[in-house]
């Protein structure tokens, strides 16, 4: 009888999958050198990356079509790397030495390139590696005649690897990707931000040991808790069957409830609107009736790519997300970066303390190259659209004052063009770390509405990081002292007649 066991890595995509293993190795493309000429192994190379180029695109288009702007971007990413000539003229050094053949060379190049990526010690720049190993296995198997991802997956199963590129989660059959389980792999990687959006459940992070599974092994996936149970016992099969069951059940429950008014158990009316980061999550928020977007995150636009997105790009997607939920408020975050989220485009230093540093509003107003942008593009999608615009990490007055002038800049600039936008947008704060709190009176009196980021104002309120799992029993969001921080910040808005939300995981609790 096979042993049965659990491995524990990275909730990345929720949802629970049993069923059998499929072990893939997008690398193993090459047995031995088999050496080639020079020319001959340069042209072959130059073909194979046109050929790539030319699949990629096609992923990207057919994304676009969909009405997923954001996970077109990831392969507009790809399209860059692969032109990136540094990639090309590596493999070309090896390939005119005869050290390598054409297949080689390129993954030499392909893991030099990841190899430095790795060696930023940063989770978003590491993230990126295997982006460049996607590209690099693509055009590999163009080169080599091997398979990928698509051909290998021939009945319905699990997909075990030691990392999964974008491009052949996109590529293969999704009634036969039941979901897959990686040794590495992260929570900002392109597979799990695509997994999210498809609705793939994935765990990532499990270790090497998940690599030495043999095809065939009977797995239980529960994307939500994070775990891969190894040749799962009768009541574990029953124990997962009947967990999603229940979700099922909940979800079909919650399904005759849209569309009902919102009321508290005491009476009180509320508005529910949604979190959300794509025009996939949009969609959703509609199905499910929400009356809005109460925090749009931007940041996917900018991670994951080697310049800052354009107006147009950014305007297309708070245009797409507003078409998806029409006539109700869009609250968009400007970017809000720092912390344990990095650019490419735009390298922050090292700090001691990141999540005290340079981050969120800060780096906006710091450097109003990437800030002015964001806030041409929601001017010109509030011209025919609710949209609100939301600073992140605010702690005083100025930074609001500063942040309103760069705002008319805008407008300014905007109605010299002739561009139609907003006449009179909205401007409000999070409320997140305990000074704006404090600030509320005075920040009320010239933002127009609040939003009450729980996540950080309990962090930095309680000194508590969620994610340190030896003090998390400290992280309390109904800890007094965080209760008396909303209570300011509510009060002072009502005083002056401003709207407040509520966001994070406090805003989300059912109970």
């Amino acid at each position: 009888m096979n042993t049965s066991y659990l491995l524990q890595g990275l909730a990345a995509a929720p949802g629970i999958a049993i069923g059998s293993a499929l072990v893939f190795d997008p690398t193993s493309v090459i047995d031995a050198f088999v050496p080639e000429p020079a020319a001959e192994a340069l042209a072959r190379l130059d073909a194979a990356i046109a050929e790539v180029d030319a699949a990629i695109a096609a992923l990207e288009d057919q994304l676009r079509a969909a009405d997923k702007a954001e996970e077109a971007e990831i392969f507009a990413a790809h399209r860059m790397l692969l032109a990136d000539p540094t990639l090309r003229d590596r493999a070309a050094a090896l390939i005119i030495t005869g050290s390598q053949n054409a297949a080689q060379a390129i993954g030499a190049a392909g893991e030099e390139q990841a190899g430095e990526l790795l060696a930023l010690d940063d989770p978003y720049l590491s993230a990126r590696a295997a982006d460049v190993r996607d590209v690099v296995s693509q055009v590999q198997r163009r080169l080599t005649g091997a398979k990928g991802l698509a051909e290998r997956l021939l009945a319905p199963a699990l997909v075990v690897a030691h990392d999964l590129g974008p491009s052949d989660l996109m590529s293969a059959p999704r009634e036969r990707l039941l979901g897959f389980a990686l040794a590495q792999g992260g929570l900002t990687a392109h597979s799990t931000i695509l997994a999210r959006a498809l609705g793939i459940p994935a765990v990532v992070g499990l270790g090497e040991e998940v690599i030495g599974l043999v095809d065939g092994t009977r797995l239980a996936l529960d994307g939500g808790a994070g775990t891969l149970q190894i040749n799962p016992s009768a009541d574990e099969l029953a124990r997962l069957e009947g967990a999603q069951a229940a979700i099922d059940a909940q979800r079909a429950a919650l399904r005759t409830e849209v569309g009902l008014p919102s009321i508290t158990r005491d009476g009180r009316p509320v508005t529910l609107v949604a979190n959300a980061s794509t025009v996939l999550e949009a969609q959703a928020a509609r199905e499910w009736g929400a009356a809005g977007v109460g925090l749009l995150r931007t940041e996917l636009l900018f991670l994951g790519r080697p310049d800052l997105p354009s107006e147009d790009e950014q305007l297309a997607l708070y245009t797409a997300v507003a078409a998806e939920l029409p006539g109700t408020p869009i609250t968009v975050r400007t970017l809000d970066v720092g912390g344990d989220k990095h650019l490419e485009a735009f390298p922050l230093p090292q700090e001691e303390n990141p999540f005290l540093g340079w981050r969120g509003l800060r780096i906006g107003l710091s450097r109003p190259e990437i800030l002015l942008p964001q806030l041409r593009a929601l001017l010109r999608a509030g011209a025919t659209n609710d949209i609100r615009i939301m600073l992140p990490m605010v702690t005083t007055l100025d930074e609001l004052r500063q942040a309103r002038q760069l705002l008319n800049q805008a407008q300014a600039d905007l109605a010299a063009e002739g561009l139609p936008h907003a006449a009179q947008p909205q401007l409000g704060v999070m409320i997140e770390v305990p000074a704006a709190a404090l600030n509320a009176e005075a920040l009320a009196r010239e933002a127009d509405f609040f939003s009450i980021g729980t996540n950080d104002l309990t962090q930095y309120t309680l000194a508590c990081d969620r994610g340190n799992s030896r003090i998390s029993h400290l992280y309390q969001p109904l800890d007094p002292a965080v209760l008396r921080l909303i209570s300011m910040a509510c009060k002072a808005a009502h005083r002056h007649a401003r709207h407040v939300a509520v966001c994070g995981e406090l805003g989300g609790d059912p109970r």
